[in-house]
């Protein structure tokens, strides 16, 4: 299982385009780490499931 840490900031009353450039950098850091980290459980079960089969 994933550990993600990212500070997402809170959204301000009044529409601040910084603000918002912080928030879409935040959930993009989130995505790539998701996408990042389910590539390498994903390898990781391939290589056990070669190992315990025997097939490589």
């Amino acid at each position: 299982m994933a550990k993600i840490v990212v500070r997402l900031p809170e959204p301000k009353e009044e529409y601040d385009v910084s603000n918002q450039k912080q928030i879409n950098r935040a959930v993009a850091l989130i995505v790539e780490q998701l996408n990042s980290t389910f590539l390498d459980e994903l390898k990781q079960e391939t290589e056990r499931y070669s190992w315990f089969t025997g097939k490589n």
